[in-house]
């Protein structure tokens, strides 16, 4: 198991204050009492996983900063506190519900259909780590100029992983890194220069009793699951996952198609800002993980993008990382600056697929499935055999399509149509879906 929150950038002087604490209202306010380890260094950094959707953040009652953005993990510089000395961090968090704020929240707009729960405040862990008074800001470029002659590639086969320290001076921060290529060749995809079809799951990471927030053993079950079903890819949607969940995947092999959590409203300049803000930053802390193949921007139509924005987000999701294919939009508003066709088909028979080919890029299909053998007021068809329904569905899909994503890995909340319980129990047997998934990536 993982124990520090940033898994890619571990020193060894931490020590965690809070695992999480929010709320579902627009306001939460959290109140943290900690002392200053007698062998504490020069400074201490407060370190947060992430907090929903803006934070003021206040130390003894002195204002240290505010950050928007409810998916990435940020850092106050609180100088140099006594060792052995007590102190209150206090964290105000405000994330409105209105939609037409803009925020991206993914499915986060309440309970009903295909929306949950909301989350407001803490729902990563909250730490502080003790530095030198010069360390370390950001270790991702630093990762970026590692070279090693001949590297043994990664793949979901062979999940290789160099360990790497990353020195300032005294200061020295841990992390790993992985190589590998991932490209679109005319309709087919490549991993290291090797054709590979993607058997994808939409994993949108919902717990029942903690909602966003999850344990690293319950990040590392999920993973662990999706492999067990044979799937290779897990399409983290419109969510962006804690760091730990990634590690996961870089450790034992599965691939990843990550989601922008979307606005529901980029009707404003000042949401379109916001969105492109928070986007790249999520690109930029996330983009050392060899797991993580595709960025997916837009999801549908949600939040009503114009074309242009889309293109622009293309561009500049590119610029920021070259490295992986780009998604403009998955299913429905999908325009031809486009890494990959994607279709979303949640029919018995598929169709949607055959019209929408392209000579040129790869094409798969973003979601399909949705079966439920049971209740939930929301699925997209009942089914008595839910191992029976999967292959029906599975066996349709031509050999020149690239790929597919399967909806759901686990139930969340009324919307059950998962391959797993909301509690995470298999409601079906792993190896028959396994087996299909064989089939296809073996065809």
């Amino acid at each position: 198991m993982l124990s520090h929150p940033l898994p890619q950038a571990r020193r060894d002087l931490w020590l965690p204050l809070l695992e999480r604490d929010f709320g579902s209202d627009e306001e939460h306010t959290t109140r943290i009492g900690f002392r200053i380890p007698k062998e504490w260094q020069e400074r201490t950094l407060i370190r947060f996983g992430a907090v929903d959707w803006r934070a003021t953040v206040t130390l003894d009652g002195v204002g240290l900063g505010m950050h928007e953005g409810g998916y990435t993990h940020f850092t106050f510089d609180a100088g140099a506190l006594e060792p052995d000395s007590e102190h209150e961090l206090v964290i105000e968090a405000y994330d409105p519900h209105d939609d037409a704020f803009g925020q991206p929240k993914g499915k986060q707009r309440g309970s009903h259909d295909i929306w949950y729960t909301r989350t407001t405040g803490v729902w990563r862990p909250v730490w502080i780590e003790g530095v030198p008074q010069e360390y370390i800001r950001d270790p991702q470029p630093l990762l970026d100029a590692v070279e090693i002659e001949s590297p043994r590639p990664w793949s979901p086969s062979d999940p290789h992983l160099y360990d790497v320290e990353l020195r300032m001076g005294d200061d020295v921060v841990h992390s790993y890194i992985g190589f590998r290529t991932f490209e679109g060749r005319g309709r087919a995809l490549y991993l290291n220069g090797e054709p590979i079809r993607v058997a994808g799951v939409l994993d949108q990471g919902f717990w029942p009793d903690t909602v966003y927030a999850a344990d690293d053993e319950k990040l590392r079950a999920d993973v662990d699951a999706t492999k067990q079903l044979g799937f290779n890819l897990a399409r983290k949607h419109v969510k962006i996952e804690d760091p730990r969940w990634y590690a996961h995947c870089d450790r034992v092999g599965l691939l990843v198609a990550q989601d922008m959590p979307s606005s529901h409203s980029l009707a404003t300049e000042e949401a379109r800002n916001r969105f492109r803000r928070e986007w790249l930053g999520a690109v930029a802390q996330l983009r050392n993980h060899p797991c993580i193949v595709m960025w997916i921007p837009i999801n549908e139509d949600w939040g009503e993008p114009s074309p242009e924005f889309q293109v622009e987000l293309v561009r500049e999701t590119r610029g920021a990382d070259p490295t992986r294919l780009v998604i403009d939009a998955s299913g429905w508003q999908q325009l031809d600056d486009t890494d990959l066709v994607d279709v979303h088909d949640y029919g018995a028979e598929l169709t949607k697929h055959i019209e929408r080919r392209r000579e040129d890029i790869p094409l798969w299909i973003g979601e399909l499935g949705g079966l439920s053998v049971g209740g939930g007021d929301f699925v997209y068809r009942h089914v008595d055999d839910l191992a029976a329904g999967y292959r029906s569905v599975i066996e349709q899909i031509p050999d020149d399509v690239a790929g597919f994503c399967w909806t759901q890995l686990a139930d969340v909340e009324q919307e059950q149509n998962g391959l797993l319980t909301g509690d995470r129990r298999y409601k079906v047997d792993p190896q028959a879906i396994r087996a299909v998934n064989e089939a296809f990536l073996d065809a």
